[in-house]
């Protein structure tokens, strides 16, 4: 007769560490919500970045336009009092010479105005991709403030279902011998795997492994912990349901 005290130990102790598997891979959900909140801002900060490179070139271009529009003046000065100087004028060459003072200024005007004037388009294009920028910068901001909504629900979700099976793991805790839980605990907490593992179809459902027959045999009678030969998890062999008993064969003359 197997002991039935032992089997039942060993069948709450893979209860118990299925939960905590479940709890395990709850927790590391949990834990990779804000790795994704990180990667949402990284994200986010692409779309701010290209606003601001925006913003600084519309801002750039505006100054080259003062910066030549204040050049635009000074040079115009500068002509208006050559033109004083050339009414004042007594000999030739002290005219030709203002003369060709003021048409260098004047040269030197037309190439400014052409600059303004391309700073100006430029500005002008700026402005709309600007706007442009702007519209994809606030979608993109409701975007994220979306995703940390719903990821704040997640984690919010995470940890009540960490809650819930945790409760639910304490009931096996006080059933199952203190030596061997705190067994069970020293190897999750060292290797993050269980202790006890199901046998499937004559083979350790941890590793895979076939078991031979004389070790399932020991397993059975529940005398002592038979570990896989393999990943040394105790072997634990679930008792057969009524249903999966064989049906009794009629003997001869029995009708």
């Amino acid at each position: 007769m197997p002991n039935l005290k032992f089997q039942e130990q060993l069948k709450l102790l893979h209860e118990f560490q299925q939960i905590d598997a479940e709890i395990l891979r709850l927790d590391n959900r949990l834990k990779s919500v804000p790795l994704k909140i990180k990667k949402a801002d990284e994200q986010f900060q692409i779309h701010q970045q290209k606003l601001e490179e925006k913003q600084a070139q519309l801002a750039d271009t505006e100054k080259l336009q003062r910066t030549k529009t204040a050049e635009l003046e000074m040079e115009g000065e500068q002509r208006n009092k050559y033109q004083s100087q050339l009414r004042e004028v007594k000999t030739n060459k002290e005219y030709e010479a203002l003369d060709k003072e003021i048409s260098f200024i004047q040269e030197k005007e037309a190439e400014i105005e052409d600059a303004i004037l391309t700073a100006m388009e430029r500005i002008d294009q700026l402005n709309e991709e600007l706007a442009q920028q702007q519209k994809n910068f606030e979608a993109e901001q409701e975007k994220l403030e979306a995703q940390k909504t719903e990821y704040a629900r997640e984690a919010k979700d995470l940890k009540a279902e960490i809650v819930k099976w945790q409760g639910k793991q304490q009931s096996f805790s006080d059933q199952i011998d203190s030596g061997l839980i705190n067994q069970y605990q020293a190897q999750f907490k060292r290797h993050r795997r269980g202790l006890v593992s199901l046998v499937v179809e004559n083979a350790c459902g941890n590793c895979h492994l076939t078991i031979p027959p004389q070790t399932l045999q020991e397993a059975r009678k529940y005398e002592k912990p038979i570990h896989c030969g393999s990943c040394r998890l105790i072997l634990y062999i679930p008792s057969p349901s009524p249903d999966d008993a064989p049906a009794e064969e009629s003997t001869p003359g029995s009708d």
